[in-house]
């Protein structure tokens, strides 16, 4: 929070710049330019206000445009001497996409080739690595808490086609692990019924009888189609007097957020395809009253296996 005030002053004189903070990254969106302006304003007062120093040669710049390149920002830099406290910025300049929050934000194929190489990691390698675990119930924690969380966050943040075919393999690589784990390598004789049963078991919520491991395949559409709508509720109930305020016009211009069939921005489009997915495949409904809000209650039932 300590912060907040010294940066707040540097962005209140570049209104040009949208600069968003999370946890100890900071992100500047606007014309390079603009950006390299304030980031190099910001460094100065962060030093002298708090003797706090920006990592510059960890600096990444994005910009959406196969023209751009090093050299581009290079001489941005060298022909304005008020930006030569950013002379050192060399992490990388990419006309594909960036990391933004650990979220993939960029072209298809970029984001694509992040989740793969995310996804690869934890079911091929960090997975394998929890088998030392000797405590069933550690391993499970561990593997619930944190491998399949990896996948759950890029989940809620990534718009499913990008991702949907890496999580079947990410929840087949968690389920066999459990087995695998609890049984000494014994599940490999199971019958095809038994394994299903075991399965649905790990799947399903600990209130039906499971492990609560939630799937991500399907559990991923809900998921970002909830966290994008929240996105969308929020900057539609952002309006106010000032042209700060309003933060449809900042941060989705030229849009109607409450005309889904007029919307041309790729996220807001991922929404829409989410929406119509959960009604087809799935089986969801729209809510049309308050009373539809509150959920029946659930009869809980355990079914044995015939084996």
């Amino acid at each position: 929070m300590t912060v907040h005030p010294s940066i707040g002053r540097v962005c209140e004189r570049h209104l040009d710049c949208k600069v968003v903070g999370f946890c100890d990254n900071i992100f500047i969106i606007a014309r390079l330019s603009k950006a390299l302006s304030c980031a190099a304003e910001m460094k100065k007062i962060l030093k002298a206000d708090l003797d706090m120093d920006l990592n510059v040669p960890k600096f990444n710049v994005f910009f959406p445009d196969t023209s751009f390149s090093l050299d581009t920002a290079r001489f941005a830099l060298e022909s304005a001497p008020a930006l030569a406290d950013l002379a050192a910025m060399g992490a990388g300049v990419s006309t594909d996409g960036m990391r933004v929050a650990g979220v993939p934000v960029g072209v298809d194929a970029w984001v694509k080739a992040f989740v793969a190489k995310k996804a690869r990691s934890v079911t091929v390698t960090d997975v394998a690595k929890l088998d030392v675990v000797s405590d069933g119930l550690i391993h499970n924690h561990l593997l619930n808490f944190c491998q399949n969380v990896r996948m759950a966050f890029l989940g809620r943040n990534t718009p499913t086609p990008l991702l949907s075919e890496f999580m079947a393999q990410m929840d087949d690589t968690i389920v066999e692990a459990v087995c695998r784990h609890g049984t000494g390598g014994g599940h490999v004789d199971w019958s095809p019924h038994l394994r299903k049963f075991a399965n649905m078991k790990i799947q399903v919520p600990h209130f039906r009888g499971g492990f609560g491991i939630t799937p991500n395949e399907g559990s991923a559409i809900s998921a970002f189609f909830s966290a994008t709508c929240a996105l969308v509720v929020w900057l539609g109930s952002h309006g106010g007097i000032r042209p700060a305020q309003d933060f449809v016009d900042t941060w989705a211009p030229g849009l109607n957020l409450t005309s889904p069939d007029s919307w041309h921005a790729p996220l807001l489009q991922a929404l829409s395809a989410s929406h119509a997915l959960l009604f087809q495949d799935y089986g969801c409904v729209e809510w049309t009253s308050e009373s539809d809000r509150v959920p029946a209650p659930l009869a809980v039932s355990i079914a044995l296996p015939f084996v």
